[in-house]
This record gives C-alpha cells, structure tokens and sequence, in this order.
C-alpha cells in the first residue's frame, strides 16, 4: 500500500514565493517611490508634471521594450537566478536615484536601467508561483503577487511624511534599495527543492512558446494596457493633485498609502474567490475597470470628500483585476508561464509608460480635470475591449462564461 500522500493545500513552496513577492515590489519601487515623493523629487531636481510623467513614461516603456525578451530569458534561466538577478539590479537602481538624480535628465537614464529590473522580476515571480504553488491555489497567490503594485504605492506614499518630510526624500529610496538587497541576498540557489508543479511535457518542437494565439494575447494586451495605464496615472499623481486641491503635503501622501492598502486587499480577495470559482470570468476583469473608472470621476469632483472616495474607489476596482487576468494566462500557458506573462504584460507596461506621460501633459497644458477625463475614458474602453473578447466567446484560461 503506497503511503500517505501530502495534500496540495500544504506543498507550498514558501521561502522563493514569498521573495517573488518581494522582488515583484521592489523592482517596481524606483517608479512609484517617485510618483509619491513627487512634490518633495520636483521641488529638489526642478521636474514639471510633463517631465515627471516623462520619466515615470520611460521607466514602463523601458520595461515594456525588455518584457519579451526577459520573459523567454526567464524560462532559460528559471525563477531563482532571474528573481535575483531583478532584485539586485532594483537595488542598484534605487541607490542611483537616491545618489545620483540632481535633473529630469539623470533620473530618466536611471530609470532605462530600473526598467529593465521590472521586465524581468514579473515573468520571474509568475514563474515562481506557478512551479512552487498547486494549481488550486494559483488565483489566491497571483493575486498576492499583483498586490506588489499597491504595496510600492504604499511604500511612496508612506515614506513622504514619514521620511521625506523628515531626514529627506533620498533616505527613502537608500531603504528601498535595503530592502532589495535583502530579497537578492535571500532567493535560494537551489529550485529543486521547492518545486511542486513542474513545467509539463510538451511535443512541441520549441516547448518555452506560449500555447495560446498571439492573436488572443494581443487583443487582452490592449485592453490591460489601456486599464493599467489609467490606473497607474492615479497612482503617480494623486498626491500632487490632492496639494493641488489644497491638501497637506503628509496628508496627501496618506491618501497614495490609504488607497494602496485597498487595492491590496482587492487584488487578493479577488484572487482567492477565483479559486473558489477555478475560473477566470473576463466579465468580472471588465466590471471592475468601469468601477474604477466611475471612481475617477467621482474623485474629478475636486474637492476634499470627492478625493477621499473616488480614490478608493478607483483604487480598490481600477486596480483589483490584474491578478485575475494573470491568473488566466498562465492556467492557458502551463509549459511556458513565463513566456506568456512576458508578452502580455508588454502592453501592460506601455499603458504604465504612456499613461503618466500623457495624464501629465494634460494637466500641464489643459487642467488636472481634462487629465482625469481621459483616465475615465482609458479605463471604460479597456471595459469595452475585455467584454467585446468575451462576448466574442475567446476562452482565457478554461473559459469565462
């Protein structure tokens, strides 16, 4: 008689989930660190909005242009060389910034060097979930994962009033740049170990190559581009907007932390009813976009009380679908999550990159309210994309019916 078997729910492989997650959020740290000590960064180093959003456009697009590349990269190297080779070149980026960004100009070519940081630890952290995770607990844990966005908002927004306003904006990215370093330092050697889901077989001549469409992969990639990139223009002007409107520099930051938090607790509530349901409905992917986007407007009022629950709003939905969306990926790309992940989230970071660089040209030369306009509309046409696949009957991941 074959002896006890261990059940899924307790094959975790622990220790390199834990660091994808943390190396998710500290490469992705230089530019949302930036987005929340804005007025601190702009006030130093002379940035306007446009060459605000300019900079925070090229840390995405530099990490959109090296997302393919870095996604098949993944798949040779595997998750634990790839996690720490991210983590440690975060680390160098943060330390640049915090060192070396005396103009618009050096924090943009940093930032070249920091996106690349970011193409390569997603594929990583999503390779890692999916071979050290059981299949029945993927939706929970990508929804973790996608939290590290939230949680670099977080981390920005807390550091203004609590180092920025203190001992100075620099002191915040030398403690991001710790942390990284930390994570570097930790990702195990050795994969062996905690893999629990190794890649299938495959017959295919090129086994590392994404099993569904590209044709499919495109068509999602420009809706979620669209959807990130109204989002994360929230994410990198709020707090400038909020002084704008007459709200404390420290206050403001706590709304970035505030709405962070919530965006945290929706991406993994959400991930963990997906398991429940061992389905990704693209209908909940695109009611949550016009959710966020109902929030936007609500926080385009331009008062106090408007900011506070459009914010939230916007943040909680506009932000809690990505992990979902992941999740429907990589249940559709078993043999090559990597791969898959690092092509759809190439529209993805071209949404992150043209998204701040437009909503800061906006509010430079129209109004802060014709900026939120064209974020409302990004996030309803990228409702409209993910419904028009759906309805079209495309099946992501098993279905979404």
């Amino acid at each position: 008689m074959a002896g006890p078997t261990v059940t899924p729910k307790a094959a975790i492989g622990w220790r390199p989930v834990v660091l994808a997650l943390a190396t998710d959020t500290v490469a992705i740290l230089p530019g949302f660190m930036t987005a929340g000590l804005a007025v601190q960064i702009r006030e130093d180093i002379g940035l306007s909005l446009t060459t605000l959003g300019i900079s925070l456009g090229v840390f995405f697009g530099s990490a959109a242009l090296a997302s393919a590349p870095m996604g098949a990269l993944v798949e040779r190297w595997g998750w634990a060389k790839s996690l720490r080779f991210a983590a440690f070149l975060a680390a160098l980026s943060l330390i640049a910034v915090g060192w070396l960004a005396q103009s618009a100009a050096s924090l943009t070519a940093i930032f070249l060097v920091a996106g690349v940081a970011v193409a390569m630890a997603h594929p990583a952290a999503n390779l890692a979930v999916a071979r050290c995770v059981p299949l029945d607990r993927h939706g929970l844990f990508y929804g973790l994962k996608h939290a590290a966005v939230p949680t670099s908002t977080l981390l920005g927004g807390l550091a203004v009033p609590v180092v920025a306003l203190t001992v100075g904006w620099r002191w915040a990215f030398f403690g991001g740049a710790l942390l990284a370093l930390s994570a570097a330092l930790a990702v195990p050697r050795r994969e062996a170990p905690y893999v629990i889901s190794p890649a299938p077989a495959s017959g295919q001549s090129r086994p590392h190559r994404p099993a569904t469409e590209m044709r499919l992969l495109i068509i999602l990639s420009i809706a979620v581009g669209l959807g990130i990139g109204g989002i994360d223009a929230l994410a990198s002007f709020i707090v400038s907007y909020a002084v704008d409107i007459g709200i404390a520099e420290g206050a403001a930051g706590l709304v970035l932390a505030a709405g962070s938090v919530i965006g945290i607790v929706a991406r993994i509530i959400a991930g963990w009813m997906i398991d429940k349901k061992r389905d990704a409905d693209l209908f909940a992917v695109a009611s949550m976009l016009a959710v966020g986007a109902a929030g936007v407007i609500v926080l385009n009022l331009g008062d106090t009380p408007g900011l506070f629950l459009g914010g939230l709003i916007a943040f909680a939905a506009g932000w809690g679908w990505s992990g979902l969306f992941t999740f429907a990926v990589v249940k559709r790309n078993p043999s090559a999550p990597a791969a898959a992940t690092g092509i759809t989230q190439v529209g993805k970071l071209v949404g992150s990159a043209l998204g701040p660089a437009a909503f800061g040209w906006l509010a430079d030369n129209a109004s802060y309210g014709a900026a939120w306009w064209a974020t409302t509309g990004s996030l309803v046409f990228a409702a409209a994309l993910v419904l028009f696949v759906r309805n079209r009957g495309t099946t992501v991941g098993g279905g979404d019916r």
